[in-house]
């Protein structure tokens, strides 16, 4: 028997120290492969457990307190003693709020008008309180009945002082409102809150003569000093009489220039007659704010655009925000009288600027306009295209026009804030667990996963690396004992 006891030996220890390492990579790296066997273990013990518990409970008695002898009712044990926490009440509100129409914005003092439709979605008629709120504070209150499936729209018209009533002093501010049901939920929108403020007057210009065979243009420049767009009416006043006035609506921190063409006779409807060399106050007013002069009436000589000939004309073609240009008309008087009188330079039909100006007979003059972009973006609000006529003009006669070319402003890309909702209260929803993360690092520099792993791979389990050591054992003993028999 030439058997060979060094051979079988070290395949002996080959496969125990085979299955060391099995096991021992299990211990240390296969904690990520093993994790569903883990995790399988755990939850047979643990139902285990809850099963022991449940026998212990059902056979411990529900009450072992011993009844009065005179007591007749006898105590059943209730089949569970946790008590049950009731679901709360469903919103059995029907009535739908939609198509808020509001203003987004509020003057202080003014009044408020909102309007929405309410739609009965329930299969029978119905009643409810709406609400218009303010801030989260109901301003006021309307009860509605409706029938089953009927819409209708319902309004509401506050005065400033309810509102003051319900919030107290409001302040600017941007705030929400709208109408709500019964439930809470509802139509809402923004509403900004500006103080009660008009337009100043910033720059007056008027000519200090005029006559009754002559229009005459009076500038002046006003000034929006809050903070949003408002529309302001603007007065001409001649004798402290009104004579024209405008609407004008001017963006917040902007101004605008505005024009009023005038002549005697428009004078005279409103304050009656005027006398020649007569001096009179006259000026343009909005609000509280007012600036002016002087005018002198006089018998002066007839301002008409036909007794001037035009010789040269220097204007721009093209003008882009920013630019100031000079606008140079010279003319000669082939009329048999002097000319005096304004000339008014205009884009687009609006007076931009103003020039008095006397030619004697036979004789040259040139006027200059001295003209910034601002100037035309202000008087020339909105600009009606790119391309616009400008020019020289007696009154609404015109002396010498040329198309230009006004490169508008590009705006500002803006995005659209979402309209808020009223929303019905919700019960809150219990907070999901959130498993923890995986904070172990598969990196080359710490991967362990086992010897017939690749790192990175998924591990083999303990009972499968276990099952291969016992295989490799056996073929250690198979072959100690073939070479027993020879």
């Amino acid at each position: 028997m030439n058997s060979n006891p060094n051979w079988s030996s070290t395949a002996f220890v080959f496969a125990l120290v085979l299955c060391s390492v099995s096991a021992g990579t299990v211990a240390a790296g296969g904690a990520a492969g093993d994790a569903d066997s883990t995790s399988t273990a755990t939850a047979v013990a643990t139902e285990t457990v809850q099963a022991n518990r449940t026998t212990e409970t059902k056979a411990t008695p529900a009450s072992t307190s011993t009844p009065s002898p005179d007591s007749t009712a006898t105590e059943t044990p209730n089949a569970s003693s946790t008590p049950t926490e009731s679901a709360p009440p469903a919103d059995t509100t029907v009535f739908v709020v939609s198509d808020l129409d509001a203003s987004d914005n509020l003057r202080a003092g003014d009044g408020i008008q909102v309007n929405a439709t309410v739609t009965n979605r329930a299969s029978a008629n119905g009643t409810e309180t709406l609400r218009y709120s303010l801030d989260g504070t109901t301003v006021a209150s309307r009860t509605v009945t409706l029938g089953a499936g009927e819409s209708r729209t319902v309004g509401f018209a506050v005065p400033f002082s309810d509102v003051e009533s319900a919030l107290g002093a409001t302040t600017s501010g941007t705030y929400v409102h709208g109408v709500r049901n019964e439930s809470g939920a509802g139509a809402a929108a923004r509403l900004r809150v500006t103080p009660d403020i008009d337009f100043s007057v910033e720059r007056f210009d008027a000519p200090t003569e005029v006559s009754h065979n002559e229009s005459y243009i009076v500038l002046a420049t006003v000034r929006n000093p809050g903070d949003v767009t408002i529309t302001r009416d603007v007065v001409y006043a001649f004798a402290g009489e009104p004579v024209a006035e405008r609407a004008v609506t001017v963006s917040g921190g902007d101004d605008r220039q505005v024009a009023f063409e005038v002549t005697l006779a428009d004078v005279e409807r409103a304050v009656g007659p005027v006398g020649n060399e007569t001096t009179y106050d006259h000026g343009v007013r909005t609000g509280d704010s007012r600036a002016g002069g002087a005018v002198r009436v006089v018998r002066g000589p007839s301002a008409d655009a036909s007794a001037l000939a035009v010789e040269s004309f220097e204007a721009p073609d093209d003008v882009r925000p920013g630019d100031d240009y000079r606008v140079n008309l010279t003319v000669r008087n082939v009329d048999s009288a002097d000319f005096e009188g304004q000339l008014g330079y205009r884009v687009d039909g609006a007076v931009v600027a103003t020039e008095w100006t006397r030619v004697p007979i036979g004789e040259r003059r040139t006027v200059s306009f001295r003209v910034a972009y601002d100037d035309v973006t202000d008087a020339a609000v909105p600009l009606s295209s790119r391309r616009v006529e400008h020019g020289v003009y007696v009154g609404s006669e015109a002396v010498e026009t040329r198309p230009m070319t006004v490169h508008v402003p590009s705006e500002p890309e803006t995005t659209t804030p979402e309209p808020p909702t009223f929303t019905a209260s919700e019960t809150p929803s219990e907070p999901t667990a959130t498993p923890a993360a995986d904070t172990s690092d598969d990196g080359d520099a710490d991967c362990r996963r086992g010897f017939f792993t690749a790192c990175g791979g998924a591990a083999l389990g303990e009972t499968s690396l276990t099952l291969v050591g016992i295989f490799l054992s056996g073929l250690g003993i198979v072959f100690q004992l073939s070479q027993g028999r020879r």
